[in-house]
């Protein structure tokens, strides 16, 4: 057995860290510009449902598939959340254990609010735009 106290501790990686680093980076964007494309894509035909030509079906119609669409960038991004996670903790795990030390993430997760992060403000936005558009349609708008 081998008491040396040099070798019990764990090797430093920083190489490894930042390489997962920039992959969950890169995972963030395609994310990112996937769940935008998705949402404009709502928004726009949100908008174009309050043209005065269109029929009241149209408009409703128009209107639930903004919703829709809406609610599917939604799940989109809570599935793609789902490995920007597994990297995240990987990394905290790596900062946490002494294998690296950089501590962007421990230090990220520590400053930001749980119930501010970036899916429960899509969350609450969503279901405010949801009963906007149920109020629309019950005022006959």
């Amino acid at each position: 057995m081998n008491s040396d106290p040099i070798q019990s501790q764990p090797k430093i990686d920083n190489e490894t860290y930042l390489k997962i680093w920039q992959i969950e980076h890169e995972h963030e964007r395609t994310r990112w510009t996937v769940i935008t494309f998705f949402l404009s894509i709502s928004f726009a035909i949100f908008g174009f449902s309050f043209q005065s030509k269109l029929a009241p079906t149209d408009v409703i119609a128009l209107r639930i598939a903004s919703l829709l669409i809406y609610w599917f960038a939604y799940a989109l991004l809570k599935r793609f959340f789902i490995f920007t996670k597994i990297l995240l903790v990987y990394l905290i795990e790596m900062e946490q254990s002494g294998r690296t030390d950089i501590d962007i993430h421990s230090k990220a997760k520590a400053a930001q609010p749980t119930k501010l992060s970036t899916i429960n403000l899509i969350l609450y936005f969503g279901l405010i735009y949801t009963i906007g558009i149920f109020l629309l349609w019950l005022l006959g708008l």
